[in-house]
């Protein structure tokens, strides 16, 4: 099925200043649609939207001067991962993402800086970002899959697991912390997961070990280190970015042990500075006596490939808290923002 023209507007949420998604963003009803594609990028025409914590942090914290110096342009759309139909292919597109192909995938770092983002009908991405969906996932848990899927590999990239390792997922039933559950689990880990009594099912459902209530076991690193103290961690991947679970995780990570971050709800210049503290700053000045290290996510259509691969394997899926229509996408960032969701919060764009 080839879709050869491009209407001349489409809807898309857009923004032009730094704030909260809720005071900063305007459904646009006669937005621009992007020019006919070149060289190997594709025209995607967007199903479903997965909201991604990081798109609402940089809105908060990024100037619009800078976007404006990286894009040229003083609109931009937010959001990075999706998935849709190729509506038109540039000419080296490779063959397999021809019009029609159903494709999911995240958008690279400066594309997001720059303001182009997915969180429309239409828009642009690179083919060398998407992959094409599992021919078993639907289009809300397709979207969900390429950034927080990525984010958890590399994640669990940074350590060695073998079958009794114990490890501690904290933020185990948000969108990349179930993943993490599922993948170290898969490698035999013993997994210890932190997540709220209401999320408690779901977490055990995907591998959990043990799963801590942080609710009822506030303050966290005082419960760990009470309980995990004779036998403690040999990773923590926190994917919510618990300043406290490292200040206070000689309690409870080995000596030999890490803890590796995605980063933190607080701001960008709060996440950078902190990542230089605690990787560089020495015990003999206050530092921590344990090593830490922040990961970064690089997405390629390659190994979002490889993760469509392990959801056809039945080794991986999507966890999806809720959808929401396109008209209600402030709702949406609303529901990410009051940070208890399980999984992943998804926009239904339109039906492709």
């Amino acid at each position: 099925m080839a879709y050869p023209t491009l209407p001349k507007s489409q809807r898309a949420w857009t923004f032009s200043t730094w704030g909260l998604p809720r005071d900063i963003l305007t459904l646009d009803e006669n937005y621009g649609v992007p020019a006919p594609p070149t060289k190997a990028d594709l025209i995607v025409r967007v199903s479903h939207v997965s909201l991604n914590p990081g798109c609402y942090i940089t809105m908060n914290v990024v100037l619009p001067l800078l976007r404006r110096a990286i894009s040229g342009s003083t609109t931009y759309v937010p959001e990075g991962e999706f998935a849709g139909v190729v509506h038109l292919a540039g000419p080296a597109a490779p063959v397999h993402l021809c019009p029609g192909a159903r494709v999911f995938g995240c958008l690279p770092v400066p594309s997001l800086m720059a303001g182009a983002g997915s969180l429309a009908e239409y828009f642009r991405v690179p083919a060398e970002s998407v992959a094409l969906v599992p021919p078993s996932m639907g289009w809300a848990e397709a979207s969900g899959l390429a950034g927080g899927g990525q984010t958890a590999v590399n994640m669990l990239l940074e350590a060695t697991l073998r079958p009794g390792t114990r490890v501690l997922v904290n933020g185990a039933s948000g969108g990349v912390g179930t993943m993490v559950v599922q993948l170290a689990k898969a490698q035999g880990a013993h997994v210890v997961a932190t997540c709220s009594e209401r999320t408690a099912a779901l977490v055990r459902s995907l591998g959990a070990d043990e799963v801590v209530d942080y609710r009822a076991n506030a303050p966290l690193p005082a419960y760990l280190a009470r309980t995990y103290a004779a036998q403690p961690f040999n990773y923590i991947f926190d994917t919510i970015g618990t300043q406290a679970l490292f200040d206070e995780c000689a309690a409870y990570l080995a000596q030999t042990g890490l803890l590796v971050n995605v980063g933190n709800f607080e701001g960008f210049g709060s996440t950078i500075w902190r990542a230089v503290v605690n990787t560089y700053l020495p015990r003999i000045f206050g530092g921590v006596p344990r090593r830490y290290v922040m990961v970064s996510t690089t997405p390629t259509g390659e190994k979002a490939a490889a993760l469509a691969r392990m959801v056809e394997e039945r080794r991986l899926r999507v966890v999806v808290d809720e959808v929401f229509e396109f008209e209600d996408a402030l709702k949406a960032y609303d529901r990410m923002l009051a940070r208890n969701a399980m999984g992943k919060i998804v926009v239904k764009v339109q039906d492709v």
